[in-house]
């Protein structure tokens, strides 16, 4: 697949790079992007100021919509075909903070794109969980977009407001 990758740190090295398919692992779908949005959080990640080790290459991207390609073994809620936006916020699901649905504050907590290859590819593997139905007036672009922002506002409006 082709995926927007960096191989070091800063924008000159991010270019576009050849690379496997990922598989779903059982609870995952593997969505086949449509688009996928810029969000500063790509840019931190790619400038190396986030104090995260990564592997290279590294897929950056945490925004993105697209089509459910391959559901993974145990998954449920996702079908084959359906059109999703991916919430990019990775959480164990299990610990305290998870329970009382502070998925943000998970002691695993991960973002794609960020701790993790992300959505600037052809093909994204993602926990089930982590898709939800673009609203029918809704484009694939325009969904994109929905992942941080949306969770970001949330949490501010129902959790701090």
């Amino acid at each position: 697949m082709r995926a927007l990758a960096m191989n070091g740190y800063g924008l000159k090295q991010v270019g576009l790079v050849e690379l496997p398919d990922p598989h779903p692992g059982p609870g995952e779908v593997l969505v086949r992007v449509h688009a996928a949005a810029l969000n500063r959080l790509d840019l931190w990640t790619s400038s190396g100021s986030l104090n995260i080790e990564h592997r290279f290459p590294h897929v950056l991207g945490a925004d993105g919509a697209g089509q459910v390609e391959v559901v993974g073994e145990g998954s449920s809620g996702a079908m084959r075909g359906a059109a999703v936006f991916v919430n990019p916020g990775l959480s164990c699901g299990k610990c305290e903070y998870c329970r009382s649905g502070e998925q943000s504050l998970c002691t695993s907590f991960r973002l794609l794109g960020e701790h993790v290859n992300g959505t600037f590819a052809e093909l994204v593997a993602v926990p089930a969980g982590n898709v939800y139905a673009v609203p029918e007036q809704l484009s694939m672009k325009e969904a994109a977009v929905l992942g941080v922002t949306f969770a970001t506002a949330y949490r501010m409006l129902f959790t701090r407001g």
